[in-house]
């Protein structure tokens, strides 16, 4: 559990906590740390650059502002290069710089080179993954929550392709003083089809409650089966948290041609992103 509180950290850029869980931990050599969720949405899809820090220092990780990144299909010459557009308290944010097309069970490769000084070599760190298939959302409902006047749970209804493993997870943007923010988590949300595949079901936001008045967005994501088993991993510790129980580290998929350990993932995600619709339109 050595890592226990930076994997936290991690986890709360990712769900866009606003109140991460900073642990007393030693300081150690900085990690690179990269948070790549990649797919064709403009709203869910980014990449944070950034080095670890002492625990009690700062909030504040240091940025990598000056990284070359990029995503190759590897069937083509086809390739998308993000660059450098802001600094967050999380790190630096990456942004495609042209529209990014994916194609199905395609392998794609994700590069991010870290220039190095006279001091430290050049870095190039490297990760693979099949681009899952993107499933859409076929409805949109709300639960009214028991005696709570105008409070409602959001419902996402979708058909699971037959005769494949299929992963989801979610997310959903709410209009806050004119402008669409993502909502943040607890936990990140999963859901598989064992016992339902090739079945209409639906799944819950329990981020928070909506009004009549709320206007939302969803953003439904498809993963793999590697992705799952990562944002799993990382709810583990958010469980154990805080008690007497271990649970292991979340592995990165990323290989450094320096050998040095790294934290985050790539991930390439289907992610349907619905229209914005009102709420008193959906009861």
């Amino acid at each position: 559990m050595k890592y226990l509180g930076l994997i936290i950290l991690l986890l709360c850029m990712m769900m866009g906590c606003e109140e991460p869980i900073i642990l007393d931990l030693p300081s150690g050599e900085p990690s690179t740390i990269i948070d790549a969720n990649i797919s064709e949405s403009n709203v869910v899809s980014r990449v944070v650059l950034s080095k670890s820090l002492g625990f009690n220092d700062t909030i504040n990780f240091p940025p990598i502002e000056n990284a070359s990144v990029v995503l190759a299909h590897g069937r083509s010459e086809t390739s998308f290069s993000f660059n450098y557009v802001n600094t967050l308290s999380v790190g630096a944010v990456y942004e495609a710089q042209s529209e990014v097309t994916l194609i199905s069970d395609d392998l794609y490769f994700f590069s991010v080179y870290l220039p190095g000084s006279i001091e430290d070599p050049d870095t190039l760190y490297q990760a693979t993954m099949k681009m899952p298939t993107k499933v859409p959302v076929e409805g949109i409902r709300f639960r009214a929550v028991a005696d709570e006047s105008d409070q409602y749970v959001l419902r996402i209804f979708f058909t699971d392709p037959e005769g494949e493993r299929n992963f989801y997870s979610w997310r959903v943007s709410q209009k806050i003083n004119g402008e669409y923010v993502v909502l943040p988590n607890n936990k990140i949300p999963l859901y598989t089809d064992q016992g339902i595949d090739g079945k209409s079901v639906f799944v819950e936001f329990a981020g928070s409650n909506f009004s009549e008045s709320d206007t939302v967005q969803v953003h439904f994501k498809s993963l793999t089966r590697d992705a799952y088993d990562y944002y799993r991993a990382l709810n583990n510790l958010i469980d154990v948290s805080g008690t007497n129980t271990s649970a292991d580290n979340p592995r990165s998929n990323f290989v450094s041609t320096a050998g040095d350990r790294s934290f985050g993932y790539f991930s390439l995600e289907g992610v349907h992103d619905t229209e914005a619709f009102a709420v008193a339109d959906s009861l």
